[in-house]
């Protein structure tokens, strides 16, 4: 599971646009610490970070739900001064308007080149008054299954669901699962595959009474996947790797950077791209140094970049 965070870290970190700098300015990418964890669109986040250069500045900027990279301006300018000893604390209030789902902050110092990517996630708004009714999870992937309940309609109500896209159209649909006891509805309804990412709303009615409930939900974009075989290997091995989540069949540019921080470019053998899936193969010099590495994969039409960490023994 920490292998799989820091690869998620890494990846959304470089979507961003300092992914258009020079990688050799990258430091390690490592996770900021964020207070509170969570929150609705207005909430006032916390950060702490170190490792930066004393006295320098950072730049921030905040990757939303939908995969856009936006800059950020910190609650103080003066926030963006590092300390003589290399932290940084400074705050961010997310909009009224802000997306629910999983967002991400990044701090880099602009001489150091040092990356911090601090998780956190806005929550969706609350559902309106109503006596009471929940959605769990809250937020899901394509796949998840929702479970549901609302209360407070008449015992033999005939109960309709409709179900609202990001989109705004609305439909009725039948759910999984219908239990109705005592005026409490509980259903269950799973995202389907290919679900638009953004926030989804059920509206419960009652088919005498016309009282109904509307429950809020998010669908988030799935992550993009990223892999090695072998993900350890030593100098001269051949790696064969695959990127997902590129543009069509864009062409693309590689490099590598050395577990000594230098960045190199990459030749890469046996290239291919197809329907924004990229796969290819790589041969380690035969004096690659061992430690942590990590291959690196950019659209060139797109500016999209993932990255795939490997180690050579």
């Amino acid at each position: 599971m920490k292998h799989t965070r820091l690869i998620f870290l890494v990846l959304i970190a470089l979507l961003a646009p300092v992914a258009q700098r020079s990688a050799a300015a990258e430091s390690s990418i490592l996770p900021a610490s964020v207070y509170p964890s969570s929150g609705q669109a207005g909430t006032r986040f916390d950060f702490l970070a170190d490792g930066f250069q004393s006295g320098e500045r950072i730049d921030i900027w905040v990757n939303t739900p939908d995969g856009r990279a936006l800059p950020a301006r910190p609650d103080s300018e003066l926030q963006r001064r590092v300390a003589r000893d290399g932290r940084a604390a400074w705050s961010w209030t997310a909009p009224k308007d802000a997306q629910s789902g999983n967002w991400s902050l990044v701090a880099r110092g602009q001489r150091s080149g040092v990356v911090r990517v601090g998780v956190f996630t806005i929550l969706p708004p609350p559902a309106p008054a109503a006596p009471d009714a929940n959605a769990y999870p809250a937020v899901g992937r394509p796949g998840t299954r929702f479970v549901f309940f609302a209360a407070g309609f008449a015992p033999d109500d005939p109960i309709g669901f409709f179900l609202t896209a990001p989109g705004g159209e609305e439909t009725l649909v039948a759910v999984e699962q219908p239990r109705i006891f005592n005026g409490r509805v509980d259903w269950a309804w799973t995202a389907p595959d290919n679900a638009a990412p953004g926030i989804w709303r059920f509206r419960v009615v009652g088919g005498n009474s016309r009282f109904e409930q509307t429950l809020a939900f998010t669908v988030e974009r799935p992550a993009a996947a990223v892999g090695v075989n072998p993900g350890r290997g030593r100098a001269g091995s051949l790696f064969q790797f695959f990127a997902d989540g590129l543009q069509g069949r864009e062409g693309v540019i590689f490099w590598v950077n050395r577990p000594d921080g230098r960045a190199e470019k990459a030749t890469v053998e046996r290239v291919a791209v197809n329907d924004g899936r990229a796969e290819w193969s790589w041969i380690a010099p035969d004096d690659a140094p061992p430690g942590q590495w990590s291959m690196v994969v950019r659209g060139v039409n797109s500016g999209i970049e993932r990255v795939v960490l490997f180690e050579i023994r």
